[in-house]
Protein backbone atom coordinates (compact mmCIF):
# COMPACT_ATOMS: atom_id res chain seq x y z
CA UNK A 1 0.00 0.00 0.00
CA UNK A 2 3.19 2.38 0.99
CA UNK A 3 4.41 1.66 -2.59
CA UNK A 4 1.40 2.26 -4.10
CA UNK A 5 0.79 5.50 -2.41
CA UNK A 6 4.47 6.65 -3.52
CA UNK A 7 3.95 5.58 -6.95
CA UNK A 8 1.07 7.93 -7.04
CA UNK A 9 3.26 10.85 -5.70
CA UNK A 10 5.96 10.44 -8.12
CA UNK A 11 2.63 10.42 -10.87
CA UNK A 12 1.19 13.56 -9.68
CA UNK A 13 4.83 15.24 -9.41
CA UNK A 14 5.60 14.05 -12.27
CA UNK A 15 3.32 14.37 -15.04
CA UNK A 16 3.77 13.57 -19.00
CA UNK A 17 5.59 16.13 -21.16
CA UNK A 18 7.40 17.53 -18.04
CA UNK A 19 11.03 16.06 -18.19
CA UNK A 20 12.28 14.61 -21.18
CA UNK A 21 11.21 11.09 -22.63
CA UNK A 22 13.84 8.59 -23.10
CA UNK A 23 13.28 5.27 -25.43
CA UNK A 24 13.81 2.47 -23.37
CA UNK A 25 13.44 -1.53 -24.79
CA UNK A 26 12.24 -4.27 -22.06
CA UNK A 27 15.73 -6.04 -21.87
CA UNK A 28 17.11 -2.32 -21.03
CA UNK A 29 14.56 -2.14 -18.78
CA UNK A 30 15.40 -5.06 -17.00
CA UNK A 31 18.90 -4.27 -16.82
CA UNK A 32 18.63 -1.17 -15.11
CA UNK A 33 16.20 -2.60 -12.77
CA UNK A 34 18.96 -4.94 -11.61
CA UNK A 35 21.48 -1.99 -11.00
CA UNK A 36 18.38 -0.37 -8.68
CA UNK A 37 16.79 -3.16 -7.48
CA UNK A 38 18.00 -3.33 -3.12
CA UNK A 39 16.52 -6.85 -2.95
CA UNK A 40 18.54 -7.96 -5.79
CA UNK A 41 21.96 -6.25 -4.21
CA UNK A 42 20.87 -8.07 -0.63
CA UNK A 43 20.66 -11.65 -2.28
CA UNK A 44 24.05 -10.85 -3.32
CA UNK A 45 25.70 -10.05 0.06
CA UNK A 46 24.04 -12.86 1.38
CA UNK A 47 25.79 -15.07 -1.03
CA UNK A 48 28.87 -13.31 -0.16
CA UNK A 49 28.39 -13.96 3.20
CA UNK A 50 28.02 -17.78 2.64
CA UNK A 51 31.17 -17.68 0.69
CA UNK A 52 33.10 -16.15 3.61
CA UNK A 53 31.57 -18.88 6.41
CA UNK A 54 32.97 -21.68 3.83
CA UNK A 55 36.24 -19.84 4.56
CA UNK A 56 35.84 -20.29 8.08
CA UNK A 57 34.62 -23.13 8.18
CA UNK A 58 38.13 -24.28 6.31
CA UNK A 59 40.03 -22.77 8.59
CA UNK A 60 38.92 -25.98 11.16
CA UNK A 61 41.07 -28.41 9.10
CA UNK A 62 43.84 -26.05 8.66
CA UNK A 63 46.14 -26.14 11.55
CA UNK A 64 46.64 -22.62 13.65
CA UNK A 65 49.57 -21.43 14.46
CA UNK A 66 50.65 -18.20 17.09
CA UNK A 67 52.89 -16.41 18.99
CA UNK A 68 52.29 -15.87 22.22
CA UNK A 69 54.25 -13.24 25.00
CA UNK A 70 53.67 -13.68 28.76
CA UNK A 71 55.11 -11.66 31.24
CA UNK A 72 54.77 -12.98 34.83
CA UNK A 73 55.10 -10.91 38.23
CA UNK A 74 54.82 -12.90 41.61
CA UNK A 75 55.79 -12.34 44.78
CA UNK A 76 58.98 -13.65 46.75
CA UNK A 77 58.90 -15.43 50.41
CA UNK A 78 61.86 -12.83 51.48
CA UNK A 79 65.61 -13.38 52.02
CA UNK A 80 65.76 -16.31 54.12
CA UNK A 81 63.85 -18.62 51.98
CA UNK A 82 65.36 -20.70 49.36
CA UNK A 83 63.22 -19.55 46.51
CA UNK A 84 64.94 -20.68 42.98
CA UNK A 85 61.97 -19.39 41.06
CA UNK A 86 62.52 -15.48 39.66
CA UNK A 87 59.89 -13.25 40.67
CA UNK A 88 59.61 -12.02 36.97
CA UNK A 89 59.36 -14.38 34.28
CA UNK A 90 59.01 -13.84 30.64
CA UNK A 91 58.14 -16.69 28.46
CA UNK A 92 57.74 -16.42 23.90
CA UNK A 93 55.85 -19.01 22.55
CA UNK A 94 54.82 -20.75 19.43
CA UNK A 95 51.98 -22.35 20.00
CA UNK A 96 50.39 -25.05 16.93
CA UNK A 97 47.48 -26.74 16.88
CA UNK A 98 46.43 -29.46 14.39
CA UNK A 99 43.00 -31.64 14.25
CA UNK A 100 43.77 -34.62 13.11
CA UNK A 101 40.21 -36.68 13.26
CA UNK A 102 37.03 -35.41 14.56
CA UNK A 103 34.70 -38.05 12.31
CA UNK A 104 35.34 -35.40 9.28
CA UNK A 105 32.59 -33.34 10.87
CA UNK A 106 34.96 -30.19 9.32
CA UNK A 107 35.04 -32.03 5.96
CA UNK A 108 31.13 -32.18 6.04
CA UNK A 109 30.59 -28.82 7.47
CA UNK A 110 32.30 -27.62 4.80
CA UNK A 111 30.17 -29.60 2.05
CA UNK A 112 27.07 -28.22 4.08
CA UNK A 113 27.97 -24.72 3.74
CA UNK A 114 28.90 -25.29 -0.09
CA UNK A 115 25.07 -26.27 -0.44
CA UNK A 116 24.05 -22.97 1.63
CA UNK A 117 25.97 -21.10 -1.09
CA UNK A 118 24.78 -22.42 -4.26
CA UNK A 119 21.08 -22.41 -2.66
CA UNK A 120 22.30 -18.60 -2.41
CA UNK A 121 23.17 -18.03 -5.27
CA UNK A 122 19.97 -19.90 -6.93
CA UNK A 123 17.97 -17.89 -5.01
CA UNK A 124 19.52 -14.45 -6.28
CA UNK A 125 18.85 -16.22 -10.02
CA UNK A 126 15.16 -16.65 -9.40
CA UNK A 127 14.95 -13.31 -8.06
CA UNK A 128 16.15 -11.97 -11.07
CA UNK A 129 13.77 -13.33 -12.81
CA UNK A 130 10.29 -12.67 -10.62
CA UNK A 131 12.65 -8.67 -11.38
CA UNK A 132 12.26 -9.35 -14.78
CA UNK A 133 8.57 -10.51 -14.98
CA UNK A 134 7.63 -7.46 -12.59
CA UNK A 135 9.59 -4.89 -15.09
CA UNK A 136 7.83 -6.60 -17.32
CA UNK A 137 4.40 -6.05 -16.00
CA UNK A 138 5.19 -2.89 -15.57
CA UNK A 139 6.19 -1.90 -19.22
CA UNK A 140 3.64 -3.45 -20.73
CA UNK A 141 1.16 -1.88 -18.51
CA UNK A 142 2.75 1.72 -19.54
CA UNK A 143 2.88 0.27 -23.48
CA UNK A 144 -0.62 -0.29 -22.22
CA UNK A 145 -1.65 2.85 -20.79
CA UNK A 146 -0.47 4.45 -24.07
CA UNK A 147 -1.57 2.71 -26.84
CA UNK A 148 -5.30 3.11 -24.85
CA UNK A 149 -4.58 7.08 -24.96
CA UNK A 150 -3.76 6.68 -29.16
CA UNK A 151 -7.58 4.65 -29.44
CA UNK A 152 -9.59 7.17 -27.13
CA UNK A 153 -7.37 10.09 -29.00
CA UNK A 154 -8.66 8.35 -32.24
CA UNK A 155 -12.36 8.41 -30.60
CA UNK A 156 -12.25 11.67 -29.37
CA UNK A 157 -11.27 12.99 -32.82
CA UNK A 158 -14.31 10.92 -34.57
CA UNK A 159 -16.89 12.07 -32.28
CA UNK A 160 -15.03 15.65 -32.38
CA UNK A 161 -15.80 15.76 -36.26
CA UNK A 162 -19.21 14.14 -36.06
CA UNK A 163 -20.46 16.85 -34.09
CA UNK A 164 -19.12 19.34 -36.52
CA UNK A 165 -21.15 17.49 -39.23
CA UNK A 166 -24.26 17.32 -37.47
CA UNK A 167 -24.06 20.89 -37.03
CA UNK A 168 -23.79 21.29 -40.94
CA UNK A 169 -26.63 19.08 -40.98
CA UNK A 170 -28.39 21.35 -38.53
CA UNK A 171 -27.69 24.65 -40.51
CA UNK A 172 -29.47 22.10 -43.62
CA UNK A 173 -32.18 20.90 -41.94
CA UNK A 174 -31.16 17.56 -42.23
CA UNK A 175 -30.18 16.66 -38.22
CA UNK A 176 -32.33 17.44 -35.26
CA UNK A 177 -30.92 19.65 -32.58
CA UNK A 178 -31.20 16.87 -30.01
CA UNK A 179 -28.94 14.52 -32.63
CA UNK A 180 -26.23 17.13 -32.21
CA UNK A 181 -26.58 17.40 -28.41
CA UNK A 182 -26.28 13.75 -28.16
CA UNK A 183 -22.88 13.67 -29.89
CA UNK A 184 -21.71 16.32 -27.75
CA UNK A 185 -22.44 14.28 -25.03
CA UNK A 186 -20.53 11.26 -25.80
CA UNK A 187 -17.95 13.74 -27.29
CA UNK A 188 -17.42 14.85 -23.52
CA UNK A 189 -17.32 11.43 -22.41
CA UNK A 190 -14.91 10.79 -25.04
CA UNK A 191 -13.13 13.32 -23.66
CA UNK A 192 -13.10 11.95 -19.69
CA UNK A 193 -11.85 8.70 -21.33
CA UNK A 194 -9.07 10.53 -22.38
CA UNK A 195 -8.43 12.50 -19.46
CA UNK A 196 -8.38 8.93 -17.35
CA UNK A 197 -6.28 7.29 -19.97
CA UNK A 198 -3.66 9.87 -19.52
CA UNK A 199 -3.57 9.84 -15.68
CA UNK A 200 -3.65 6.37 -16.06
CA UNK A 201 -0.25 6.81 -18.11
CA UNK A 202 1.12 8.62 -15.84
CA UNK A 203 0.78 6.06 -13.03
CA UNK A 204 1.92 3.72 -15.40
CA UNK A 205 4.92 5.80 -16.21
CA UNK A 206 6.10 6.33 -12.50
CA UNK A 207 5.74 2.57 -11.63
CA UNK A 208 8.46 1.79 -14.30
CA UNK A 209 10.47 4.80 -13.46
CA UNK A 210 10.86 3.73 -9.79
CA UNK A 211 11.68 -0.03 -10.49
CA UNK A 212 14.60 1.07 -13.39
CA UNK A 213 15.81 4.48 -11.27
CA UNK A 214 15.36 6.33 -14.21
CA UNK A 215 14.65 10.18 -13.54
CA UNK A 216 12.80 10.59 -17.12
CA UNK A 217 9.59 9.64 -18.34
CA UNK A 218 10.22 6.44 -20.35
CA UNK A 219 8.87 5.82 -24.26
CA UNK A 220 8.49 2.24 -24.17
CA UNK A 221 9.71 0.69 -27.96
CA UNK A 222 6.42 -1.77 -29.15
CA UNK A 223 6.05 -5.11 -28.91
CA UNK A 224 5.38 -7.65 -31.52
CA UNK A 225 2.51 -10.26 -30.62
CA UNK A 226 4.70 -13.51 -27.87
CA UNK A 227 6.50 -16.23 -29.93
CA UNK A 228 5.24 -19.32 -31.21
CA UNK A 229 5.34 -21.85 -27.86
CA UNK A 230 6.62 -25.18 -27.54
CA UNK A 231 4.74 -28.01 -25.76
CA UNK A 232 4.03 -27.88 -22.32
CA UNK A 233 6.09 -30.63 -21.67
CA UNK A 234 8.71 -29.01 -22.61
CA UNK A 235 7.87 -26.10 -20.20
CA UNK A 236 7.20 -28.88 -17.53
CA UNK A 237 11.03 -30.14 -17.93
CA UNK A 238 12.19 -26.79 -17.26
CA UNK A 239 10.16 -26.39 -15.01
CA UNK A 240 11.45 -29.09 -12.39
CA UNK A 241 14.94 -27.58 -13.04
CA UNK A 242 14.27 -24.01 -12.38
CA UNK A 243 16.90 -21.96 -9.93
CA UNK A 244 14.10 -22.46 -6.74
CA UNK A 245 13.49 -25.77 -7.10
CA UNK A 246 16.64 -26.11 -7.18
CA UNK A 247 17.71 -24.37 -4.74
CA UNK A 248 15.12 -26.08 -2.43
CA UNK A 249 16.77 -29.29 -3.59
CA UNK A 250 20.51 -27.71 -2.17
CA UNK A 251 18.62 -27.19 1.02
CA UNK A 252 17.82 -30.76 1.43
CA UNK A 253 21.30 -31.86 0.70
CA UNK A 254 22.41 -29.49 3.41
CA UNK A 255 19.72 -30.75 5.81
CA UNK A 256 21.12 -34.52 5.11
CA UNK A 257 24.83 -33.35 5.73
CA UNK A 258 23.62 -31.79 8.92
CA UNK A 259 22.19 -35.05 10.03
CA UNK A 260 25.39 -37.13 9.42
CA UNK A 261 27.50 -34.00 11.11
CA UNK A 262 25.37 -34.26 14.04
CA UNK A 263 25.57 -37.94 14.43
CA UNK A 264 29.28 -38.13 14.45
CA UNK A 265 29.73 -36.25 17.34
CA UNK A 266 29.43 -39.73 19.29
CA UNK A 267 32.88 -40.23 17.68
CA UNK A 268 35.91 -39.55 19.05
CA UNK A 269 38.39 -36.54 18.26
CA UNK A 270 41.51 -36.60 18.23
CA UNK A 271 44.47 -33.33 17.72
CA UNK A 272 48.28 -32.41 18.14
CA UNK A 273 49.01 -29.51 20.01
CA UNK A 274 52.68 -28.21 20.08
CA UNK A 275 54.73 -25.56 21.82
CA UNK A 276 58.26 -23.89 20.66
CA UNK A 277 60.01 -21.61 23.48
CA UNK A 278 61.83 -18.64 22.39
CA UNK A 279 61.80 -17.64 25.52
CA UNK A 280 61.32 -19.51 28.82
CA UNK A 281 62.02 -18.15 32.58
CA UNK A 282 65.28 -18.72 33.95
CA UNK A 283 64.92 -22.00 36.05
CA UNK A 284 65.18 -25.92 35.80
CA UNK A 285 62.71 -25.57 32.18
CA UNK A 286 64.97 -22.74 30.50
CA UNK A 287 66.78 -25.63 28.38
CA UNK A 288 63.48 -27.63 27.00
CA UNK A 289 62.95 -25.83 23.99
CA UNK A 290 59.74 -27.73 22.94
CA UNK A 291 57.06 -29.88 23.99
CA UNK A 292 53.76 -31.91 22.39
CA UNK A 293 50.70 -32.77 23.05
CA UNK A 294 48.34 -35.58 21.20
CA UNK A 295 44.75 -35.41 23.00
CA UNK A 296 41.88 -38.02 22.25
CA UNK A 297 38.23 -37.28 23.36
CA UNK A 298 36.04 -40.01 22.97
CA UNK A 299 32.15 -38.40 24.66
CA UNK A 300 30.75 -41.15 26.90
CA UNK A 301 27.16 -38.98 28.45
CA UNK A 302 25.96 -35.94 27.42
CA UNK A 303 22.80 -36.40 29.25
CA UNK A 304 20.66 -36.54 26.08
CA UNK A 305 22.32 -33.35 23.99
CA UNK A 306 23.68 -35.19 20.96
CA UNK A 307 20.59 -37.34 20.58
CA UNK A 308 18.54 -34.38 20.66
CA UNK A 309 20.74 -32.66 18.29
CA UNK A 310 20.23 -35.65 15.95
CA UNK A 311 16.56 -35.70 16.11
CA UNK A 312 16.31 -31.95 15.93
CA UNK A 313 18.80 -32.50 12.47
CA UNK A 314 16.38 -34.99 10.87
CA UNK A 315 13.09 -32.86 11.63
CA UNK A 316 14.71 -30.32 9.50
CA UNK A 317 15.52 -32.86 7.16
CA UNK A 318 12.26 -33.84 6.59
CA UNK A 319 10.91 -30.02 6.36
CA UNK A 320 13.79 -29.40 4.17
CA UNK A 321 11.90 -32.38 2.00
CA UNK A 322 8.41 -31.26 2.31
CA UNK A 323 9.73 -27.83 0.59
CA UNK A 324 11.43 -30.04 -1.98
CA UNK A 325 8.25 -31.19 -2.99
CA UNK A 326 6.00 -27.81 -2.59
CA UNK A 327 8.47 -26.12 -5.11
CA UNK A 328 8.15 -28.53 -7.01
CA UNK A 329 4.37 -29.12 -7.56
CA UNK A 330 4.14 -25.06 -7.77
CA UNK A 331 6.73 -24.81 -9.93
CA UNK A 332 4.51 -27.14 -12.55
CA UNK A 333 1.11 -25.25 -11.25
CA UNK A 334 2.47 -22.41 -11.97
CA UNK A 335 3.58 -23.31 -16.08
CA UNK A 336 0.39 -25.00 -16.60
CA UNK A 337 -1.88 -21.86 -15.24
CA UNK A 338 0.29 -19.15 -17.57
CA UNK A 339 0.62 -21.62 -20.44
CA UNK A 340 -3.74 -22.28 -20.34
CA UNK A 341 -4.24 -18.39 -20.20
CA UNK A 342 -1.75 -17.89 -22.90
CA UNK A 343 -3.64 -20.20 -25.42
CA UNK A 344 -6.58 -18.94 -24.09
CA UNK A 345 -5.70 -15.15 -24.87
CA UNK A 346 -4.31 -16.03 -28.10
CA UNK A 347 -7.79 -17.06 -29.28
CA UNK A 348 -9.30 -14.32 -27.99
CA UNK A 349 -6.79 -11.93 -29.80
CA UNK A 350 -7.55 -14.08 -33.00
CA UNK A 351 -11.39 -13.50 -32.71
CA UNK A 352 -11.15 -10.05 -31.42
CA UNK A 353 -8.85 -9.05 -34.78
CA UNK A 354 -12.06 -10.33 -37.22
CA UNK A 355 -14.01 -8.20 -34.43
CA UNK A 356 -12.42 -4.84 -35.39
CA UNK A 357 -12.36 -5.63 -38.98
CA UNK A 358 -16.10 -6.28 -39.07
CA UNK A 359 -16.86 -3.25 -36.35
CA UNK A 360 -14.77 -0.54 -38.15
CA UNK A 361 -16.89 -1.90 -41.69
CA UNK A 362 -20.21 -1.66 -39.75
CA UNK A 363 -18.93 2.63 -38.63
CA UNK A 364 -17.96 3.01 -41.82
CA UNK A 365 -21.33 1.74 -43.44
CA UNK A 366 -23.50 3.22 -40.75
CA UNK A 367 -22.24 6.85 -41.41
CA UNK A 368 -23.46 6.10 -44.90
CA UNK A 369 -26.65 5.47 -44.36
CA UNK A 370 -26.58 7.70 -41.70
CA UNK A 371 -26.17 10.54 -44.68
CA UNK A 372 -28.82 9.00 -46.65
CA UNK A 373 -31.07 9.38 -43.68
CA UNK A 374 -31.55 5.46 -43.56
CA UNK A 375 -30.23 4.96 -39.66
CA UNK A 376 -30.17 7.19 -36.81
CA UNK A 377 -27.80 9.28 -34.74
CA UNK A 378 -27.96 6.84 -31.95
CA UNK A 379 -26.94 4.12 -34.35
CA UNK A 380 -23.62 5.93 -35.68
CA UNK A 381 -22.68 6.65 -32.41
CA UNK A 382 -23.34 2.87 -30.95
CA UNK A 383 -20.85 2.28 -33.91
CA UNK A 384 -18.48 4.19 -33.32
CA UNK A 385 -18.17 3.27 -29.39
CA UNK A 386 -18.19 -0.44 -30.66
CA UNK A 387 -15.36 0.07 -32.59
CA UNK A 388 -13.35 2.23 -29.79
CA UNK A 389 -14.39 -0.87 -27.17
CA UNK A 390 -13.29 -3.49 -29.65
CA UNK A 391 -9.57 -2.05 -30.36
CA UNK A 392 -9.50 -1.64 -26.41
CA UNK A 393 -10.47 -5.20 -25.66
CA UNK A 394 -8.05 -6.19 -28.89
CA UNK A 395 -5.07 -4.09 -27.33
CA UNK A 396 -5.27 -5.32 -23.87
CA UNK A 397 -5.68 -8.69 -24.99
CA UNK A 398 -2.39 -8.98 -27.54
CA UNK A 399 -0.56 -7.02 -24.52
CA UNK A 400 -1.98 -9.62 -22.18
CA UNK A 401 -0.62 -12.96 -24.51
CA UNK A 402 2.71 -11.00 -24.24
CA UNK A 403 2.55 -11.17 -20.47
CA UNK A 404 1.19 -14.38 -20.13
CA UNK A 405 4.42 -15.74 -22.21
CA UNK A 406 6.78 -13.85 -20.14
CA UNK A 407 4.80 -15.47 -16.96
CA UNK A 408 5.10 -18.94 -18.77
CA UNK A 409 8.99 -18.55 -19.25
CA UNK A 410 9.61 -17.28 -15.88
CA UNK A 411 7.43 -20.25 -14.44
CA UNK A 412 9.75 -22.71 -16.30
CA UNK A 413 12.65 -21.17 -15.02
CA UNK A 414 13.54 -18.51 -17.56
CA UNK A 415 14.13 -16.29 -19.20
CA UNK A 416 17.44 -17.96 -20.41
CA UNK A 417 19.12 -14.18 -20.84
CA UNK A 418 18.34 -14.07 -16.94
CA UNK A 419 21.54 -15.26 -14.59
Amino acid sequence: MVTLVFVAAMAVSNPVGAVDSSTITLDQAFESALTHSEEIAQRGETYEQLMAENDQVWSAVKPHIQLTATHFWQDTPGPNVNFPLPANQDTVTINGHQAIFGGLRDFLAVRAVRSQGESARLAMTRAKQLLYQDVAQAYLDLLRARRAIAIHDEQFRLTQSRVQELVNFVDLGRSRRSEVLAVQSQHAQDEADLAAARGDERIRQATLKFLTGSEQNLNPVDVDGPPATNPLADYEGRARQRPDVEAARKDLEYAQTFVTMESRRYWPTVGLDGEYYLRRPQNFSKDVHWDAALTAVLPLYSGGLIAGQVRAAKAQRGYREQALSLASRRALLEVRQAYDDLASDLAVVSALRNAVTLAQSNATAQSADYRHGLVTNIDVLTSLTTVQNTKLRLDQAQLQAYDDFIRLEVAAGGPGSVK
